[in-house]
């Protein structure tokens, strides 16, 4: 989370591919590049756009997916961007709902690469939930039915934001 001025905020969630030092060296570059650009009041497609040319999967041996948006409290408007990221969910009351965001190419992939935005009204009170795959991704289930239990998870959690995110790590180690 970047505080861009006191009405604006970016978030940014995002995976680097591979383990090991070089992927962390490769996720932290990212995460202070990003700031960087972020504090420069950059919106969320140019921040993406402007990352392309920082990796290259052929020379750094990586890639990453990632999703940035900027939230601004003043408008209750979320502007979202997405590098080839599992879209975030909006929870709203006894609704959740995937937003839905033009996904580009991940980061690394092609140099000069361009993402769309998607802006969303958002209700005061309402939750984004952005995460990485290792969160509903399970071995022998489809991507679509991992994320159908990430839904179901938030939906059956609640209360506090802690208490959410608690009840959601729960019940997706729970066998269904």
């Amino acid at each position: 989370v970047v505080p861009v001025d006191e009405h604006r905020v970016v978030i940014v969630v995002g995976d680097v591919s591979g383990r090991g030092v070089a992927a962390a060296t490769v996720m932290a570059t990212l995460r202070y590049t990003i700031r960087a650009f972020a504090s420069e009041g950059h919106q969320p497609a140019a921040i993406l756009s402007k990352l392309t040319n920082m990796l290259d999967v052929e020379r750094d041996g990586h890639f990453a997916t990632i999703v940035c948006a900027t939230i601004d409290v003043r408008t209750n408007t979320l502007t979202i961007a997405n590098a080839g990221h599992p879209s975030p969910l909006l929870l709203d009351g006894d609704t959740v709902t995937t937003v839905d965001a033009p996904v580009g190419v991940p980061i690394g992939v092609a140099n000069d690469a361009s993402y769309g935005t998607f802006d969303i009204a958002v209700r005061e009170g309402s939750t984004l939930l952005a995460f990485t795959d290792g969160l509903f991704e399970r071995r022998a289930e489809s991507v679509d039915d991992g994320l159908e239990r990430l839904r179901r998870s938030a939906l059956a959690s609640g209360g506090t934001l802690r208490e959410l995110l608690a009840g959601i790590v729960e019940l997706q180690r729970s066998p269904d």
